[in-house]
């Protein structure tokens, strides 16, 4: 369970600093200029320019991924629960991407696939944690 611990944490504070380096870079220059992306790929969504996806992407993806990094460093009550979250909106955050610039790039396929992975890890960890489809007691959740 420690390597999962330690997987878990790398994962969450690489894709969180990265969002948070994106995030800035779309926040101080919305029109893309400086890092080579035209608002064009924005022309089906309802953006016209970087600064909303570019706020989405500092504050929900990389402080998200941030605190969820501290909650599972320090296995704080529901850390399980919010990384798998974290991983659960990095890929619909990806799914949303590519809808709306209607178009798929191999970044888009890694990062899908990290943020499933992160899901993944958090329900492994809810199993083994015995959270999830049960309670502390061993016993099944009644719904």
């Amino acid at each position: 369970m420690k390597m999962i611990y330690r997987i878990q944490s790398a994962i969450l504070c690489f894709v969180g600093i990265g969002a948070l380096f994106g995030g800035a870079l779309a926040i101080y220059d919305p029109y893309g200029i400086s890092f080579g992306m035209p608002t064009d790929v924005l022309k089906t969504g309802p953006f016209t320019n970087f600064l909303i996806p570019g706020l989405f992407l500092f504050f929900a993806i990389g402080v998200g991924h941030l605190i969820s990094f501290i909650f599972v460093k320090r296995r704080l009550k529901f850390h399980a629960y919010i990384s798998g979250g974290a991983g659960c909106i990095l890929t619909g955050w990806i799914l949303i991407q590519c809808y709306i610039m209607r178009s798929v790039a191999s970044l888009h396929v890694i990062f899908f696939l990290v943020g499933l992975f992160e899901s993944s890890i958090a329900l492994y960890m809810l199993v083994k944690l015995k959270l999830f489809p049960f309670t502390k007691k061993g016993q099944m959740h009644s719904f």
